[in-house]
């Protein structure tokens, strides 16, 4: 029974990761049911994941998507950190085993990751954000707001944006 579900995870897996030859809906639907059966959280449905999304698997369960998120392609999502313990050899530390320091994501409800983005450990993107294309992120984000940049810098609203894309769609508040 063990083989025959991973060899489903394969198959399952290997359709995601050649996503482009099957419809975006269906890489969403699978990544989705993929991701939800290795631990992670996911509140309703993603709007949309690509199939070149990069999920650290240390541990599934440190990862939090929100209904109706947007992960676009080459994002990467990481929930360890193993750079203070590499360079610390450099000044002669040494360790019984890895110093991996690990920390949830999470990534809000109706938020959209852009492509080439970068999420990095304990990083909380909260509801209605917007995270531009190759923006590093880290730590608390607060809902609506437009964060571009390497490291990622919050410039704006998503409430004022929309409201200037669509003037007479958006009450005023």
């Amino acid at each position: 029974m063990r083989v025959v579900r991973l060899l489903k995870k394969s198959v399952i897996l290997g359709a995601i990761r050649v996503g482009w030859l099957i419809k975006p809906g269906l890489v969403t639907r699978l990544f989705t049911w993929y991701l939800k059966s290795e631990g992670a959280q996911i509140d309703g449905m993603p709007n949309y994941l690509s199939a070149k999304i990069w999920f650290d698997g240390t541990d599934y369960s440190l990862i939090r998507l929100g209904e109706g998120c947007t992960i676009s392609s080459n994002v990467r999502i990481l929930t360890h950190d193993a750079a203070v313990h590499t360079a610390a050899k450099e000044l002669g530390l040494r360790f019984e085993r890895p110093e991996i320091r690990v920390k949830p994501v999470s990534i809000g409800r109706y938020s959209f990751v852009g492509t080439g983005s970068i999420i990095m450990p304990g990083a909380d993107i909260g509801p209605g954000c917007i995270i531009g294309a190759g923006s590093v992120v880290r730590g608390k984000i607060p809902p609506l707001s437009i964060v571009v940049g390497s490291p990622g810098q919050i410039v704006g609203s998503v409430t004022e944006y929309v409201a200037k894309l669509y003037p007479d769609r958006v009450r005023a508040g």
